[in-house]
């Protein structure tokens, strides 16, 4: 059988109905997984419209959905509604053996990575009959700093999928008080609600997913066009004022960050032509080694910019723009870290 690529999870809920994802994944298990609600509703299935579960046979893992105070380094030994939803999640996977997909939000999202990075080395599970599909992650590369991280080396395809400025999976990798305060706001107004009727196929038709991969992780996020740190100015009537704040505080609020943006794509793709030096400055001499054709544009590189290595993450300052780009097109791999880690 065939792997589930971790496009195929976004695809199934941007497919809405019919169509090739809707007969491949006709047969597949979508294991949901619960954030920190208490299970008094279901949330997970009910993401993005509920798209996911149409095309998959969505199936709720019980756990206690409460709040786990013995959660810090993500490891065996934790005794805590964490640890006990991924056994709980270990025992569902391994008496599956078709196709299936974890979908987890939230604490969901954290249950599903201690699965990967305490079970998975040793799994009787098959990962080419098994992905992930992780929203909202606070364990997400990108997310809070004393969180522990999923690992990008599990050998299963793993898709971390959030919206920016979510501040539980999109915390700024460099200290900025505007920076964390923006965050801050996000983590109470944007991802609680964000994912519940996202569209992803009108995000990524309008060039708002912004992806890349490394191995069998990739990352997708959704670009957003308001600053959550404004919101209080809309509520009280001031949008004129947050839309005239927003550029600016964005530029700042985006240098703190490392990882790119839909318009730091856009200029990716735009810079991507290979500019040749003169046919005479190619021209032999003795003893000259000459330099390769530059890429345009490689001399406005940051610091925070894609000359890091592949296991260092990529950055993005510019403001959000429109353009097309494709959910599960390149890839970075970060370095994992152990530190303690709040539920969200």
């Amino acid at each position: 059988m065939r792997a589930w690529a971790p496009a195929a999870a976004l695809t199934a809920a941007l497919i809405m109905a019919g169509g090739a994802a809707a007969s491949t994944a006709a047969a597949a298990t979508a294991y949901t997984v619960e954030p920190l609600n208490l299970n008094v509703v279901e949330s997970t299935a009910a993401l993005f419209g509920g798209a996911l579960c149409e095309v998959y046979d969505c199936e709720r893992v019980p756990t206690a959905a409460s709040l786990d105070l013995s959660h810090r380094y993500g490891v065996f030994g934790e005794d805590g509604p964490i640890s006990a939803g991924a056994a709980t999640l270990n025992d569902r996977l391994v008496a599956d053996n078709g196709e299936k997909l974890v979908f987890g939000f939230s604490q969901g999202a954290q249950i599903a990575g201690f699965w990967l990075r305490n079970y998975a080395a040793t799994s009787a599970v098959d990962p080419q009959e098994t992905s992930f599909l992780l929203v909202g992650d606070p364990e997400n590369t990108y997310g809070v700093p004393w969180a522990p991280r999923v690992p990008t080396d599990s050998g299963f395809a793993v898709t971390e999928l959030w919206s920016q400025y979510d501040g539980w999976a999109d915390w700024p990798a460099r200290f900025s008080l505007l920076a964390a305060a923006n965050a801050v706001a996000g983590m109470f107004l944007v991802h609680p609600t964000v994912y519940d009727e996202l569209d992803l196929e009108a995000e990524r038709s309008a060039g708002n997913l912004v992806t890349w991969q490394n191995g069998t992780m990739t990352y997708t996020m959704v670009g957003n066009d308001r600053l959550p740190l404004l919101t209080p100015l809309r509520w009280v009537g001031l949008g004129a004022v947050a839309d005239a704040l927003d550029a600016p505080l964005r530029d700042q609020i985006e240098a703190s960050y490392d990882r790119p943006t839909p318009q730091q794509q856009v200029e990716d793709q735009q810079s991507a032509a290979v500019t040749p030096e003169p046919a005479a400055s190619l021209a032999a001499e003795p003893g000259v080694v000459r330099a390769r054709p530059s890429v345009r544009g490689a001399d406005q590189t940051t610091s925070r910019s894609r000359s890091q290595s592949a296991s260092s993450r990529p950055t993005g300052s510019q403001r959000r723009a429109v353009s097309s780009s494709r959910a599960g097109e390149g890839r970075v791999q970060p370095a994992r870290t152990s530190r303690p880690h709040p539920t969200a």
